[in-house]
């Protein structure tokens, strides 16, 4: 600060302004009572203007003292930016009691980009009044405004952050452009609820995985907040407290987008964005944002514009903002989208075309189903919880070369493939991956390609092993198959990933394959093919019962019965003898013994 005691000021109150420098104001709050009442009597006794400035942190960083009629707001230390606001904050004092900005005050603010200018209107006769300037967009330009409070609380009430993440906007950006839609990354902020009752996925991990589902999505994930409620705020999702929180995150690491991990109304979307100026979209978004992108059959696709449908219509009030923008990035893409929708009764017809269109490939799906089963060929499908592993064991099961890659909802599109012939007689259907907090809107969109489960004659459950919350992930699976209509289908168990425990872990695990059938239950890794071999027979087991071996004397003049064994894919061997054909055959309990009793061998 400059030397003031020429001008008539006494040096103990310079050395009292100057001593603040550093302080931080308490709660980081805009201006707390400590530094206002010392403000206030130096005002009184100087009769002059008394001015801090403070920086983002509300951290003091110089202090002035005016001269007769006015203060000097620049300091030599201000550094100057071309894409952002300065990151400081002027606060000062008007004697004579008015708290009204001046037009010098909004000159000064606008030259040097200030984050706002706060004046305090002090007199001994009137109470203290308050006033605050900050940037304002409007016509495309941005000048500062002015807002008049009585109270300090009312002013340290102020969302200060909310317009300064606006103008920092303004200045780097187009100004049409509110949510960085030209800005190809999506720098995201994570928001998650502690709720009690919890039945599913802990948060810790819930999280984990809405960052997986970010990064999927095509996003970058720069932090994240959490908060412990009673319940989901039906406002801002968060409490308000938290929001300030947000906002000062947003600013301070140029976040772009807000994902919430749980679903979140219109209402909440719209108040959310209004606060932060960010886009914001829920889990849900993200799900169907990865669906689009791996949506590549005709049916997968239909799907995704069926679900992408239903959510938007349930949340068409509070998707105003984001829905409007005809740039790229998370919760605007769509299979054969060229304009985002708005018009309620659109979408509804849109819906019924979408599902009348689903309804013919869901009976022609009925139809094969059923000729599948009238020529008794054997189905499996497999499920599980997203990323455990489903398309790796695809591929050894059926020698297939599915994409396989280690995210989330990779696999979309239902696959139904022969099973390697060395190995069995059946098809493998791989399903997409079930995950916690699956809107049950979203299943039903999806029934066309959760049929293949709803058909299969049996169903093998992966679970990725290697992951410690995998009990939980079992949980959800199961939900989900009872949402759907299968919980009743014949399970196997099939705990996956066990390369990557420990080796004496391992092996005694493989060990346990030896009691599969009664037990249900396989520890492999489809990765490295362990206990695949077990997998195979208990598959089999399972599907067409105990295999045992007998034979059967087929006079030559029978043609008919030898062609009828040679179709069930029984025959192992056959001998050429007098009476006619000995034939060795693998029985199982489906054989129709009946047909055969006549010829049976009896070995003894």
């Amino acid at each position: 600060m400059a030397d003031n005691t020429k001008n008539g000021v006494r040096q103990s109150y310079i050395k009292e302004l100057e001593d603040l420098v550093g302080y931080e104001m308490e709660n980081q709050v805009l201006l707390d009572e400590n530094i206002l009442e010392i403000m206030k009597r130096l005002t009184l006794a100087t009769k002059r203007e008394i001015l801090i400035c403070t920086n983002e942190k509300n951290r003091i960083q110089w202090v002035n003292i005016g001269d007769a009629s006015t203060v000097n707001i620049g300091n030599a230390e201000m550094e100057y930016h071309v894409k952002t606001l300065n990151k400081y904050r002027v606060i000062h004092t008007h004697p004579g009691g008015n708290p009204r900005l001046s037009a010098e005050d909004f000159s000064a603010a606008k030259k040097q980009s200030l984050q706002c200018i706060i004046a305090i209107g002090v007199d001994e006769k009137i109470p203290l009044g308050y006033s605050i300037g900050v940037p304002i967009i409007e016509a495309e330009t941005m000048e500062y405004g002015q807002g008049l409070f009585k109270t300090l609380k009312e002013l340290n009430n102020f969302p200060l952050e909310h317009y300064i993440l606006l103008a920092n906007r303004f200045i780097k950006n187009d100004p049409h452009n509110k949510f960085d839609a030209e800005d190809e990354e999506e720098r995201a902020l994570l928001i998650g609820l502690d709720l009690p009752g919890n039945k599913g996925v802990e948060l810790v991990d819930s999280m984990e995985e809405l960052r997986q589902l970010v990064k999927t999505a095509g996003g970058t994930v720069l932090e994240q907040v959490c908060q412990a409620r009673s319940q989901i705020d039906s406002t801002f999702y968060v409490g308000k407290g938290k929001l300030q929180e947000l906002i000062k995150v947003i600013q301070n690491n140029d976040i772009n987008l807000i994902v919430a991990n749980d679903e979140l109304n219109s209402r909440q979307i719209a108040n959310i964005e209004a606060a932060t100026g960010t886009k914001t979209v829920d889990r849900t978004t993200i799900i169907l944002d990865i669906f689009a992108r791996h949506a590549k059959t005709k049916e997968g696709k239909l799907q995704v514009e069926l679900a992408q449908q239903k959510y938007r219509m349930s949340h068409l009030k509070g998707l105003g903002i984001v829905m409007s923008r005809t740039g790229g990035g998370i919760g605007t893409r769509g299979p054969g989208e060229k304009k985002l929708e708005t018009d309620r009764r659109h979408i509804r017809k849109q819906l019924d075309e979408l599902e009348a269109r689903i309804e013919r490939i869901n009976r022609s799906n009925q139809i094969n189903a059923l000729q599948r089963q009238k020529n008794k060929v054997k189905t499996i499908g497999l499920i599980g919880y997203t990323n455990s592993g489903k398309s790796t064991l695809f591929n050894q099961l059926t020698q297939s070369e599915v994409i396989t890659k280690d995210g989330l909802f990779i696999t979309l599109d239902s696959t139904l493939r022969k099973v390697d012939p060395e190995q069995g007689d059946y098809l493998v259907s791989d399903t997409v991956g079930f995950i916690d907090k699956l809107p049950h809107d979203l299943i039903k969109a999806f029934k066309t390609t959760l049929m293949e489960v709803e058909t299969a004659d049996l169903l093998l459950h992966v679970v990725d092993l290697s992951n410690h919350n995998y009990e939980a992930q079992i949980s959800v699976v199961n939900q989900v198959l009872a949402d759907i209509g299968a919980g009743h289908k014949k399970v196997m168990m099939i705990y996956n990933k066990i390369d990557k425990l420990p080796q004496t872990e391992r092996a005694a695990l493989l060990l346990k394959n030896q009691t599969a059938k009664e037990t249900q239950a396989l520890y492999i890794s489809a990765k490295e093919t362990l206990g695949m071999a077990s997998l195979f027979e208990t598959v089999n087991w399972l599907l067409i019962g105990e295999k045992r071996q007998i034979k059967l004397l087929i006079p030559y003049d029978d043609n008919k019965s030898l062609a009828l064994l040679h179709e069930l894919k029984v025959v192992q061997e056959i001998d050429y003898q007098a009476a006619g054909n000995m034939v060795t055959i693998d029985m199982t309990d489906e054989f129709p013994t009946h047909l055969f009793e006549q010829y049976q061998v009896n070995e003894d």
